[in-house]
């Protein structure tokens, strides 16, 4: 198993396939680094393996995995996939963001087995991918893990989730951004967090160390948590504040909890928050576009898009007065209890509108695809 090494996201969502996979008897290792590593190896359901898919080094890897695997399931990481074709290994695709590429999907043509997760628009080429051969296509990928009663989440938890917070190549916290940290003051100084028992705050290591350092007294307890930890405190919080991301705002609508975001952190963030919005999901104004020139992320090509959001975004950032003002809009939304049945809703419905869960469609695909091979487990 792979996953692109792009905060937590494609980790995130290949972890929830593994496990119940590893449920269901199959032999599973991970490779990867950076933000996937971290995430993949909090989990004692497969082997784990630290590389980079990209380096050289994968090739030793690849030679000593490749033959004893029935297939390689990748969530979005190219490297390793190239790899398995020119090996002749079987390779099932995940992709839950197909709406965010600016080229062609011609090239999924490559797999044997895509599986693309519906989430809020079709692919830039406009074709109906769903006529391609080798094509599955699933509601969104959440572990059906039953909703906690409100008596049972406890009365007053806040829930914090900054998600992998960087990508290798793309963005990095302390250079190319200040997010969690300035999110952190904004938190800090605006909301009125003695209304709750416990602030739990996740993030991947690296920053969790680092807002452990500079915020060591008060109200927060700060980690890097594992899918299933994850899911633990999600189900139990009373609300859960989030970046607007690829994993955490589907399984916390999936498990019923009241939700409120924050700014976006990335470029697929900002335009993931447009789509919220437009379903009622999102406070007014916490979103970068309540407060500067919208931005048209769709009509650039992907590192256009990175470098015009982070541009915006560490605007935002250095702005006292915009800033002080999503603090307030982020205040209001945490005070005001009576509208989180309506959010609670509003997600549901978001889940439904989408076809509902696709975890169990996703399983039985790649079960009957390698039973097609005479693999099982």
């Amino acid at each position: 198993m792979t996953a692109e090494n792009f905060a937590f996201g494609p980790a995130g969502k290949l972890i929830t396939v593994a496990e119940a996979l590893a449920e269901r008897g199959h032999e599973l290792t991970f490779v990867g680094c950076g933000t996937a590593y971290q995430l993949a190896s909090r989990t004692g359901c497969w082997d784990v393996v630290k590389c980079d898919t990209a380096s050289p080094a994968f090739s030793s890897v690849s030679r000593t995995l490749f033959p004893s695997a029935d297939a390689l399931l990748s969530c979005m990481d190219r490297p390793s996939a190239a790899a398995a074709r020119r090996a002749g290994l079987p390779t099932i695709w995940l992709d839950p963001l197909t709406w965010w590429w600016d080229e062609s999907a011609d090239w999924s043509w490559d797999f044997d087995l895509c599986i693309a997760q519906r989430s809020i628009r079709p692919g830039p080429d406009g074709g109906d991918r769903r006529t391609q051969r080798n094509l599955l296509e699933v509601g969104p990928i959440v572990d059906p893990a039953p909703a906690e009663s409100s008596a049972a989440r406890g009365s007053a938890g806040l829930l914090v989730n900054f998600g992998g917070g960087e990508a290798a190549g793309w963005y990095e916290v302390g250079k190319d951004t200040d997010y969690p940290f300035v999110l952190m003051e904004v938190l800090d100084s605006a909301v009125d967090l003695s209304a709750f028992e416990a602030v739990t705050v996740t993030a991947n290591e690296r920053i969790a160390f680092e807002l452990r350092r500079r915020w060591p007294d008060g109200p927060f307890t700060f980690g890097c948590l594992g899918h299933r930890d994850f899911i633990r405190a999600l189900r139990q919080a009373s609300v859960f504040l989030t970046v607007p991301g690829l994993e955490a705002p589907l399984e916390a609508w999936t498990y019923e909890v009241p939700t409120v975001f924050m700014p976006p952190s990335n470029s697929s963030q900002y335009v993931q928050l447009d789509e919220y919005r437009r379903h009622g999901l999102v406070t007014e104004g916490v979103h970068l576009r309540d407060h500067y020139d919208r931005l048209e992320l769709m009509a650039l090509p992907l590192r256009e898009r990175s470098s015009a959001f982070l541009a915006q975004l560490r605007e935002w950032e250095r702005d006292g007065a915009t800033r002080a003002a999503v603090g307030e809009a982020l205040a209001r939304a945490l005070a005001d209890r009576e509208r989180w049945p309506d959010l609670v809703g509003r997600g549901s419905g978001f889940i439904e509108g989408l076809g509902g869960n696709g975890l169990a469609a996703c399983l039985n695909a790649v079960e009957g695809f390698l039973a097609l091979r005479g693999r099982s487990t």
